[in-house]
């Protein structure tokens, strides 16, 4: 599990990366916990005291966690998380604070837990299993499809969008394979999740990728700041995955029927 620390006070933050450290190796040596693992060499954590700095490193850096100081000297926490959600909205976030002024404010934004400052270890323990349980519940969710090939189970998380050929359904991931197998998108709607949006007749998209809609278009990329291109149908036969045949960034195209409803669903999603 990877983990994001962001406060403005060191001894604070190397205060909590020792406990979430003593609590992976505490579980660890524990057999009968029944809480979700916590393996210490598995669970990384990475500090960082300036927002700025942590959300340079979302960019390219899948955090599943993230512990977030409301106060971040003259900026806000809840700002800060609601940022980090829009890059990644599958990211769990846990504030922490000395005040108990915010403690309504943060249920603006999705979040797991809200820990008091000085951060008691067995609040904290109580914390990350709640985090890890519902990371893990959405690792959990998988879309099947079948082919000649064989049967596969792709992870939600790691779909960027579906794309309809013909009788094909193309199956997009941010790993660069494309998933074919014959189909419409109605058979697969029960397995997709609310971040899941049709935009076209050809075209579903995965909100957890969508970083920007502009020009009736959504962009989609499995890693921010790369090129925009346009997407183009692919063909073949459906059998098993294939290599892509665009670049890492693309413009999916949004019907003039689904617009408003496309905006709708993204400005909700964004407002998480």
């Amino acid at each position: 599990m990877r983990i994001a620390i962001c406060d403005d006070d060191p001894k604070a933050s190397s205060s909590l990366y020792q406990d979430i450290t003593k609590i992976a190796e505490e579980q660890l040596n524990t057999p009968q916990n029944t809480e979700p693992s916590l393996d210490p060499v598995m669970t990384r954590s990475d500090i960082f005291a300036d927002p700025d700095e942590l959300l340079f490193a979302a960019e390219s850096e899948h955090y599943d966690l993230a512990f977030i100081d409301i106060e971040l000297g003259d900026q806000s926490g809840i700002r800060l998380s609601n940022h980090l959600l829009r890059i990644h909205p599958d990211i769990q976030i846990i504030f922490f604070s000395g005040y108990d002024d915010y403690y309504l404010d943060v249920y603006n934004v999705d979040h797991v837990y809200f820990l008091k400052k000085p951060v008691d270890p067995e609040r904290l323990k109580t914390a990350l299993y709640a985090a890890q349980r519902k990371i893990l519940s959405l690792k959990d969710k998988f879309l099947t499809i079948s082919n000649k090939q064989g049967v596969f189970r792709i992870p939600l998380q790691e779909i960027l969008f579906l794309e309809k050929s013909r009788r094909l359904i193309l199956v997009h991931t941010a790993d660069g394979e494309v998933f074919k197998t014959y189909g419409k998108f109605s058979d697969f709607e029960d397995s997709l999740d609310s971040l899941f949006f049709q935009c076209h007749t050809s075209y579903i998209v995965n909100f957890r990728y969508v970083s920007e809609m502009s020009d009736r278009k959504f962009l989609v990329s499995a890693r921010a700041g790369l090129q925009v291109s346009i997407v183009h149908p692919l063909h073949g036969s459906a059998e098993g995955s294939s290599s892509p045949l665009y670049s890492p960034a693309q413009a999916i195209p949004i019907s003039k029927t689904y617009y408003t409803q496309a905006r709708e669903a993204f400005l909700k999603c964004l407002r998480r």
